[in-house]
């Protein structure tokens, strides 16, 4: 797991980077890849938002499990969880704010800066929908230990109903699927943290990841859904809860490679340094991003054509450049964090827990939207 959830990382890091479009006069940031038409069909591995999700109920369900054996309670873990998504994601938005406020300063055009902030802000819709997720782990934990089949099929039940009322049936409910296809997702965690998939026929798991592979290939092109999973993102699809099936399938399959893999020094130290920076590198790589582009246009160095192939030479200086200023934060970011107060020891009753969840989930989706 902390293989996995650390190598995702620079798949989102050069994803987002890669994406970083600049152009015009005076410039505009937009999607570099929108209209690169490869991208919807390498989005069929690369997406690996669901495999984040299935990290984060293997951590979540392991983590509640220990609190509640210490006597802890459901508030209590919610506390615990959100503080550390709350803390980080504070200073980083602080971070971005005092970069664009820098640009502005520095005579910066003001639509510019408009639509960069909107690229700068996209990747923060995962912390919310983690936060909302990570919050529901007590009582989907109760359901899976007491019901584990029954919640499985309910949540996919659910997410299909929403996709063809919303697409088919006209009614704006699709964003219903924010909760119930990321919980589905998270709940497959649960089962790799039990060995569900583990204790499988490899050729069972082959199967079904090419039968989850199938339905999408169904939904894609038997029911008119986009190939692009990016697209299917917001609001989510069915299309990533069978991605989701997929990838826990393989996750699988690949286990006996990953753990020969992590028996090598030199893989423990990448993935352990990976996992000891995941938030930095997550909340922060996006400020990389903006100082990268503020130091390109002091410099007046120019933004070639996207999808040219100046512009695909030059990702390589470009990604480059965005890892140097991330290795800075990442030996700076933690200096700061470590500032915040010693946390009071008191218990947070669940009431109180799940309406500070929620302002946090709200504040995120303020600075989103």
């Amino acid at each position: 797991i902390d293989f996995v959830r650390a190598i995702c990382l620079p798949v989102v890091v050069v994803l987002h980077a890669i994406q970083m479009g600049i152009e015009g006069d005076p410039p505009r940031a937009f999607n570099a890849l929108a209209e690169w038409t490869p991208l919807a069909w390498i989005t069929w591995i690369g997406m690996i938002m669901p495999t984040f999700f299935i990290a984060g109920g293997f951590a979540g369900i392991t983590t509640w499990r220990r609190l509640e054996k210490r006597g802890e309670t459901a508030g209590e873990y919610i506390r615990v969880r959100a503080l550390r998504l709350a803390r980080p994601v504070f200073l980083a938005m602080l971070g971005v704010l005092l970069t664009l406020a820098v640009m502005a300063v520095c005579g910066a055009d003001a639509e510019f800066l408009r639509t960069f902030a909107f690229r700068l802000a996209e990747p923060l819709w995962f912390i919310a929908g983690y936060a909302i997720c990570t919050s529901f782990v007590p009582l989907m934990a109760a359901l899976h230990r007491r019901a584990a089949w029954t919640t499985y099929f309910t949540l996919a039940a659910l997410v299909v109903i929403v996709d063809l009322v919303s697409r088919f049936g006209g009614l704006p409910i699709g964003a219903l699927n924010w909760l119930f296809v990321w919980l589905f997702v998270q709940q497959l965690g649960f089962g790799v943290r039990d060995q569900w998939y583990s204790r499988r026929p490899r050729w069972l798991l082959l199967l079904l990841a090419v039968a989850a592979y199938g339905l999408m290939c169904v939904a894609v092109f038997g029911l008119g859904y986009d190939p692009d999973m990016i697209a299917n993102l917001n609001p989510p699809t069915v299309l990533l809860l069978l991605l989701g099936l997929a990838q826990v399938y393989l996750f699988t399959l690949l286990q006996p490679a990953i753990r020969a893999l992590m028996r090598l020094r030199p893989a423990l130290v990448v993935i352990g340094a990976l996992g000891m920076y995941g938030m930095v590198i997550y909340l922060w790589h996006t400020v990389a991003m903006a100082i990268v582009v503020g130091a390109q246009q002091a410099l007046g160095l120019p933004f070639p054509p996207v999808l040219t192939s100046t512009w695909w030479i030059t990702r390589i200086p470009w990604v480059l450049a965005i890892v140097a200023v991330l290795a800075v934060l990442c030996a700076t970011v933690p200096r700061i964090e470590r500032i915040w107060p010693v946390e009071r020891a008191r218990t947070m009753p669940l009431p109180a827990a799940i309406a500070a969840t929620a302002l946090l989930v709200a504040g995120v989706g303020w600075v989103l939207t």
